[in-house]
């Protein structure tokens, strides 16, 4: 468990052990919420979503098409009946 102060401007400082654990950058996005608690995250990007959903389909033994255009469904719609 970790303190910190609110300053009169609304901001926090994250104590350097969480920073460093988590690899907290200057001036990466973090998401905070409310659900009851007050709740700190760090937004997934589309990179690292697609990288777990890959492993999650080859691990499972089925086959992943990758189109050439790129991944997904508009990939697939591009390739199947050319750009407009």
């Amino acid at each position: 468990m970790f303190t910190t102060k609110l300053t009169s401007q609304g901001t926090i400082t994250l104590p350097i052990e969480l920073r460093r654990k988590f690899n907290l950058q200057v001036g990466e996005t973090l998401i905070v919420g409310d659900s009851g608690m007050i709740t700190i995250s760090r937004p997934l990007d589309l990179s690292t979503v697609r990288a777990k959903n890959k492993i999650r389909l080859y691990g499972r033994g089925k086959t992943v098409h990758i189109y050439r255009d790129g991944e997904g469904f508009e990939a697939h719609v591009t390739e199947k009946y050319g750009k407009k």
